[in-house]
C-alpha cells in the first residue's frame, strides 16, 4: 500500500480533511471507502465516473415549470443538486475552482441561465482533462465571448472607426494564465536590476493579442464561436516574444495564442497558485507552489497541463498531509497556526446540506437557500472578472501585519454573517417541512438518540461532522443538553446541531488538533 494511503489509514481525521477539500462536503461512506481502499483508489475511482451536467435537469426543470426561459432558481437550484448529491464529487468540486478562475457572471450577460449553464458544463467537462484543450474552450464559449467581449471583435477598420476588443486579450493573460508579474517555480517574484518586479506583458501585447483574435462571432448552447473570415486580421503580429506570421487563419492565430499562455514560464506556476488558494490554504510555502507547478509541467508520463495530476498535487502535498503553511514575516515558527483557509460560504452550506443529506420535499431542486443574498455567493455571479475576491485579499489587523492573505474573509461581514447563521438555522429546521419548494431531510435518527447525549454528540461527530468535532464544541453540544430536558426533544436537536455547525471548525479548514 502507497505510504501516502497508509497515513491516511493511520490517521482518520485526515481522510475527513481530504475530503471537505476535495468535494463538496465530507459523507461517511466516503469515509469508510477511503478507510478500506485508500485516497488513490478513490481519486481514480472519481475520475472515471461521467460528468454530472447541469444543462440537461436545467432544460427538463425550466419546461416542467412551463417557464418561457431558464432563470436564476433554477440554474443554482441544479447546481446545488449536483454539488449536493452528484457521484463525480472530485470533478464538480474542480469545476467550480475553474469558473473562480476563469470567470463568467450572470451580472455581465443578463439573464441568459442556460447559457451560463452550458458554460459550467464545458467546465465540469474539462475539469480534469488538459489545460490548454480547456482554455481555448474558455476562448470559444459564446457566454465568455459575451461576458469579456470577444464575440464580435473585428479587425481595424479606420473608415468605420472600429478597432479590436482588448478586453479579452488583457485579462486572459491577467486573470486566467499569466498574471501580471514574473514569477518563479515558487511563486516568488522576478525582479529588475533595480529590484523591481518584472511586468509579464505590456499594452504592445495587449493590442497584438486582440487582434490575432479577431473574427469570432456566432455560437450556441452546444457550439463553439465560429470563424468569420472576413473580419480576422491578418497582418504579422508579436506576443510576448513570439512572431505570428503574416496569412494566418482566425483559427490559426488562436491555436498560436493558446500555445504561448500555455507553454509560458510564469502559468505553472500562477495556476498552481490559484488552485491551491482554493482548495487547500490561503499562505502556501514555495516549496509546494513548486511542487504543484512541476505536475502541471510535467504529470510523469512527459504531458503538460494535465489537470487530473495537478489536482492530485494540489490535495496530496507533504505540506497538506503535515498540515505546514507559510507564515509570512514571522520566520519557520508557527507553521501549523497558517496551515488551511476559510471555508467559502457556499461550501459551508454544502457541507450541511451533505452531511444531513438533504433533499428537495418537491420534485426538483431549486435555490431555497437563497445562495447569493444570504451565503453571498452563488456560482456564475460574481460582481465582475476578478470573482468573489482577490486572491491577495487580507483582511486588516494581525493577518495583514503579518504579510498574510485570507481572500474569503472579505466576504464574512458582520451582517452576512447573521444571514448565514440564520439560514443555517433554517436548514436544521427544515426536517419539519413538506413544503414542495424547500429542502428537508430524515432526522429519525437523531431523534431516538436526543435522549443519550454522549451517543448523539458521537453519532453528529463521526456520521455529520466527519470526526472533525472539537472539545470545545463537544462540551458545548453536552452543556446545551443539560440545559433542555428531554421531554422536548425537537429543540434538544435544533440547538444542537446549531451549536456544530456554526463552530469555527465548520467554517474553516484549518491544522487538526
Amino acid at each position: 500500500m502507497p505510504a501516502l494511503d497508509v497515513l491516511y489509514q493511520e490517521q482518520p481525521k485526515q481522510i475527513s480533511a481530504f475530503l471537505y477539500r476535495s468535494t463538496f462536503g465530507t459523507v461517511s461512506e466516503d469515509i469508510t471507502f477511503i478507510e478500506q481502499t485508500g485516497i488513490s483508489r478513490w481519486f481514480e475511482d472519481q475520475y472515471e465516473l461521467p460528468p454530472s451536467l447541469h444543462l440537461p435537469i436545467v432544460q427538463r426543470v425550466t419546461k416542467q415549470l412551463n417557464l418561457k426561459k431558464t432563470n436564476s432558481q433554477v440554474r443554482i437550484g441544479t447546481w446545488l443538486q449536483h454539488a449536493i448529491t452528484a457521484p463525480d464529487q472530485l470533478r464538480q468540486r474542480m469545476a467550480y475552482a475553474l469558473s473562480q478562475h476563469f470567470v463568467v457572471s450572470s451580472v455581465g450577460v443578463g439573464g441568459r441561465h442556460e447559457d451560463l449553464s452550458a458554460y459550467y458544463d464545458l467546465l465540469v467537462t474539462h475539469a480534469l482533462g488538459n489545460y490548454r484543450d480547456l482554455l481555448k474552450a474558455v476562448t470559444l464559449n459564446p457566454i465568455m465571448g459575451r461576458y469579456l467581449t470577444l464575440r464580435g471583435s473585428r479587425k481595424e477598420n479606420l473608415e468605420d472607426n472600429t478597432f479590436p476588443d482588448e478586453n479579452y486579450a488583457r485579462e486572459v493573460m491577467q486573470l486566467f494564465t499569466i498574471g501580471l508579474w514574473e514569477i518563479t517555480d515558487k511563486g516568488n517574484p522576478k525582479l529588475d536590476d533595480m529590484g523591481n518586479p518584472i511586468a509579464t506583458y505590456n499594452q504592445d501585447d495587449v493590442e497584438n493579442m486582440a487582434r490575432a483574435l479577431t473574427g469570432w462571432n456566432g455560437g450556441d448552447l452546444y457550439q463553439p464561436m465560429q470563424a468569420q473570415e472576413q473580419f480576422h486580421d491578418t497582418d504579422e503580429k508579436y506576443i510576448l516574444g513570439h512572431s505570428l506570421p503574416a496569412g494566418q487563419t482566425a483559427e490559426q492565430d488562436l491555436d498560436s495564442v493558446v500555445d504561448i499562455l500555455f507553454h509560458h514560464k510564469n502559468t505553472p506556476a500562477f495556476f498552481a497558485i490559484a488552485m491551491i488558494k482554493r482548495f487547500v490554504m490561503s499562505n502556501p510555502r514555495s516549496g509546494y507552489i513548486k511542487r504543484v507547478s512541476n505536475a502541471f509541467k510535467d504529470n510523469g508520463h512527459g504531458v503538460r497541463g494535465d489537470l487530473k495530476a495537478t489536482l492530485y498535487a494540489v490535495l496530496t502535498d507533504p505540506d497538506v498531509t503535515k498540515q505546514l503553511g507559510d507564515t509570512g514575516n514571522q520566520g519557520k515558527r508557527l507553521r501549523k497556526y497558517h496551515f488551511g483557509l476559510i471555508t467559502e460560504p457556499l461550501i459551508v452550506a454544502t457541507n450541511l446540506a451533505r452531511a444531513l443529506k438533504m433533499k428537495p420535499a418537491g420534485d426538483y431542486w431549486n435555490n431555497w437557500i437563497h445562495a447569493l443574498d444570504d451565503f453571498g455567493q452563488a456560482p456564475l455571479s460574481a460582481d465582475t472578472v476578478f470573482n468573489f475576491y482577490m486572491p491577495d485579499d487580507t483582511p486588516r489587523g494581525l493577518i495583514e501585519d503579518h504579510g498574510l492573505t485570507s481572500p474569503e474573509a472579505s466576504l464574512l461581514t458582520t451582517h452576512q454573517m447573521r444571514m448565514i447563521h440564520n439560514q443555517v438555522y433554517t436548514m436544521i429546521k427544515s426536517y419539519r417541512s413538506n413544503k414542495p419548494n424547500r429542502w428537508t431531510y430524515d432526522a429519525v435518527k437523531l431523534m431516538e438518540l436526543h435522549s443519550s447525549p454522549e451517543a448523539y454528540v458521537e453519532y453528529v461527530d463521526k456520521e455529520l461532522m466527519g470526526g472533525i468535532m472539537s472539545s470545545t464544541v463537544r462540551q458545548r453540544i453536552l452543556t446545551i443538553f443539560d440545559s433542555i430536558g428531554v421531554e422536548d426533544g425537537l429543540r434538544r436537536v435544533e440547538s444542537t446541531l446549531y451549536a456544530a455547525f456554526t463552530a469555527p471548525e465548520f467554517f474553516t479548514q484549518e491544522a487538526l488538533k
